[in-house]
């Protein structure tokens, strides 16, 4: 190689090393995997109420969430396949409606971006399956009435003297929706609105009946959705959200704004929006659909918990006080229970048993105002009756405080409660129907049990052939 040449090559050599090495080209990007398909639809959940939940309170509040991963973009519910009502469709969600008599289903859909639809059902019931007056029982089944015990008035509607031991069929009712008793009295409601009675009632609330066993529709201006047998009268709650009384008033419990007598089922003034009534011995309460407690009647125990004990009539309704959001009411013979929405219970009146459940008996256990009833927490129905109070929890435990000379507490003992203590060997409850001195509990569809004074047979047992005059703890129902 010539010098020049070789001048040149190392020339080239050394421009090559002072540059670096020749840049690498960069690679293409990989192509992005495309986005799957939404094919997953939005979760929804409703909390409450519960599947199969039996309440007797004329509204039902629902509680529930809605979740999405890419978003939830319209949601709506409905009751009993009515129209569907719009939804928020983010997160949790409240809503409030007003049941039929019987069963209802309610219903919410979640629709998402991509067409996908979560749906959740639940079904519920409106109505009062259960009661049990001083030695007679009655229950529904089936929307059908079953009832036995003492018939001594009639109360079994039937013409038989004496009454059955196990349970056996009123006939010509069918679709009852809801039962009460009073003493020796019994009234039903059917899904229809209509309302019958029979046995020993208070005066003026059927018109005159050839016989006592036979059940006589009740006069009323609009379907009846809610009922209750007090001492010597009676209150109907109507669909319209008003109330008809009947019977004695001179405590002023029929509400009408004095101590007159009437003739028929007359209704109450100043009353609107209830969604729930109560009578105790001689007074009265109503429930109003935003969680206001109205109180009437005799007041010779505190009943009223307008601070006051006197025994003047009070026959105008007025507002309990130091009370908020309350979602169920009770009344047992001279005091009330009140259920807040959160789950705790309030009581006020006579509680000389220990029915006010807040730990004290005899002449320190009555309140008139409200108290906190001990070491219950998650209730969602109270009932009472008698010097007896019971609370029946989302879980289906049910608590019981009061008198127990009979045993109706179910706890095993006959020992007085101040205190609440939980109904022992019964399972999970779906309703409860106290009497004067013994207790009906449904499980189940066919699951009924009872317990308490058996004197009459009211408790529907094997026990009742073998002349057991109470039980204790929870005997099964034994259905024809």
């Amino acid at each position: 190689m010539s010098g020049a040449r070789r001048g040149l090559a190392l020339l080239l050599l050394g421009v090559a090393a002072a540059c670096g090495p020749a840049p690498e080209v960069p690679s293409p990007p990989p192509p992005e995997a495309p986005t799957p398909p939404d094919t997953q639809a939005p979760e929804v959940r409703l909390l409450s109420p519960r599947e199969g939940q039996v309440g007797a309170v004329y509204q039902f509040r629902a509680h529930g969430t809605l979740a999405d991963d890419r978003g939830v973009v319209r949601a709506a519910w409905s009751l009993n396949g009515q129209a569907p009502v719009d939804l928020s469709p983010t997160g949790d969600f409240t809503l409030e409606g007003t049941p039929r008599p019987g069963a209802n289903v309610l219903r919410v859909e979640a629709v998402d971006a991509a067409g996908n639809t979560g749906v959740a059902e639940v079904r519920f019931v409106l109505g009062s399956p259960l009661a049990g007056g001083l030695s007679h029982s009655a229950a529904v089944r089936d929307g059908q009435l079953y009832t036995w015990g003492d018939n001594g008035a009639g109360q079994l509607g039937r013409r038989t003297d004496t009454g059955p031991v196990r349970p056996a069929s009123v006939p010509g009712l069918d679709r009852v929706s809801t039962v009460v008793t009073g003493a020796s009295g019994t009234l039903v409601l059917q899904e229809d609105g209509s309302a019958w009675a029979w046995g020993s009632l208070p005066q003026g609330l059927v018109p005159p009946r050839e016989a006592a066993h036979v059940p006589t529709r009740i006069p009323t201006p609009a379907p009846v959705v809610g009922a209750s047998l007090g001492g010597a009268h009676a209150l109907l709650l109507l669909a319209d959200g008003t109330v008809l009384a009947a019977g004695a008033n001179a405590a002023g419990q029929l509400g009408l704004g004095s101590t007159t007598t009437v003739d028929g089922p007359t209704r109450v003034p100043g009353l609107d929006r209830i969604v729930r009534v109560a009578a105790g011995s001689a007074h009265s309460v109503a429930l109003r659909a935003d969680g206001a407690v109205f109180v009437w009647g005799s007041n010779g125990d505190g009943q009223l918990g307008n601070g006051e004990v006197d025994d003047a009539p009070h026959p105008e309704p007025f507002q309990v006080t130091h009370l908020e959001r309350v979602v169920d009411v009770a009344a047992g013979r001279a005091h009330v229970l009140a259920l807040g929405e959160d789950g705790r219970v309030r009581a006020w009146g006579m509680g000389s048993s220990g029915q006010l459940g807040q730990g004290k008996s005899g002449i320190l256990g009555g309140r008139a105002q409200p108290v906190e009833v001990l070491d219950v927490t998650g209730a969602e129905s109270v009932s009472a009756q008698a010097h007896s109070s019971f609370a029946l929890s989302a879980t289906g435990a049910l608590w019981a405080w009061g008198q127990n000379s009979n045993a109706q507490l179910g706890d095993g003992t006959t020992a007085e409660r101040p205190r609440a203590v939980q109904v022992k060997g019964l399972g999970a409850a779906r309703a409860v129907g106290p009497g004067s001195l013994h207790v009906l509990a449904l499980t189940g569809p066919d699951a009924c049990f009872a317990w308490g004074a058996n004197t009459s047979g009211q408790l529907g047992a094997s026990t009742s052939s073998s002349g057991a005059s109470r039980s204790a703890v929870p005997l099964r129902v034994e259905w024809p």
